[in-house]
Order: structure tokens, then C-alpha cells, then sequence
């Protein structure tokens, strides 16, 4: 499998390709933002957006990554780049909402409560075209919309994760990446 990390100039972005190596057996190429411009997707059968600073809008040459066809797994502000492709909103996560940096919390994953690690002052608070939520935050104000924690495509092969399976903080890291994996169907 040739396996693409995309770094965000995150300082998870390291954690993300030891996981990656961890789950797979693989090492992934890791390129700056910056190159993407002079890369081709299809060169890759699966494609990892890297955690990383600023607002999904600042990262536009994700688009033809994401329309390729390619597998594309986006964690953090990889999830919100794949949200906002889809015309949904990414915004400032109030404090009453749970805002998280460094702290575990837990979250509802296809019916199984799950202990992940949090590091967001962003949330996706609208949910753009053909994406569905997979997760979300299970401690929350039931007033209040719920906080996505996972989200993928209904047609397309495009997942992604606002919380960080490559903490140390999330137990069994290793498992968000062979479940989006098995969502993508490049392994049992």
C-alpha cells in the first residue's frame, strides 16, 4: 500500500506516521502542505491529513485530494478540511461545549463508548453535503448540538477523526486505523 501523510506543520504529525507505521507495517511519505501542489493523488492509495494549526479555509489545495477518489483519512483539522470541502462550517467550540486541549474525554463511536484524546478549539458545527457523523462527544449539553467527533462520507471513501488517535491519550490508537481501513476497504 502506498500510503501519503500530508503534515499541516503539526507536532502531531510524527506521533501520526508512527501510528501509521504501527498499524500498517507500512511507512508512510510525508510531505509538507506546500508540496501537495506537485503531488498526484492517484500515486497513492490512501491519503492522511495531518492534524494542524489555523482554519480548514487556509488549506485549499486539499480540494483535488479530496475529489480524487483516493481514500482520504483526516484527523483533527484533517476532518474539518474534509467537512469544510463539503460546504459545512467550521467554528470556535465554546468552553460549555467541551473544549479540550490535552485532556481525555469520552465519546459515543457506532454505539461503543470509546476514550480518545482531545486537543481542539475548533469543531465542525454544521455538517456539510453526503457526510454522516460516526461519533460524537458523549458527555454534552443535551441542549446544544451535538460535538462531532467523526464523520464520514456517505459514497466516497473520506473519513475523518476531530480527536487524536495518535496520543498517548487514546488507548489502542491503532484501532481508528485499521477501522478506517476496513471502512476503505484496503484490509480485512
Amino acid at each position: 500500500m502506498r500510503l501519503l501523510l500530508a503534515d499541516n506543520n503539526d507536532s502531531f504529525t510524527r506521533n501520526l506516521e508512527h501510528l501509521l507505521m504501527a498499524a500498517t507495517a507500512i511507512t508512510p511519505q510525508v510531505a509538507p502542505y506546500a508540496a501537495l501542489k506537485d503531488m498526484a493523488p492517484e500515486h497513492y492509495d490512501c491519503i492522511v491529513i495531518s492534524p494542524g494549526p489555523g482554519h480548514p479555509r487556509e488549506y485549499p489545495d486539499y480540494a483535488r485530494f479530496l475529489d480524487s477518489g483516493v481514500p482520504v483519512l483526516g484527523i483533527c483539522m484533517g476532518m474539518q478540511i474534509i467537512n469544510s470541502h463539503f460546504g459545512g462550517t467550521t467554528s470556535r467550540l465554546p468552553a460549555s461545549m467541551g473544549g479540550a486541549h490535552g485532556k481525555q474525554g469520552d465519546i459515543l463511536m457506532e454505539g461503543t463508548v470509546r476514550t480518545v484524546a482531545r486537543y481542539h478549539s475548533l469543531h465542525c458545527d454544521t455538517v456539510g453535503e453526503g457526510l454522516r457523523i460516526t461519533a460524537t462527544l458523549r458527555e454534552q449539553n443535551p441542549d446544544g448540538p451535538p460535538v462531532v467527533m467523526a464523520l464520514q462520507h456517505e459514497s466516497r471513501p473520506l473519513m475523518g477523526y476531530q480527536f487524536h488517535p495518535e496520543s498517548f491519550l487514546t488507548p489502542n490508537g491503532t484501532w481508528y486505523i485499521e477501522h478506517a481501513l476496513r471502512f476503505f476497504r484496503l484490509c480485512q
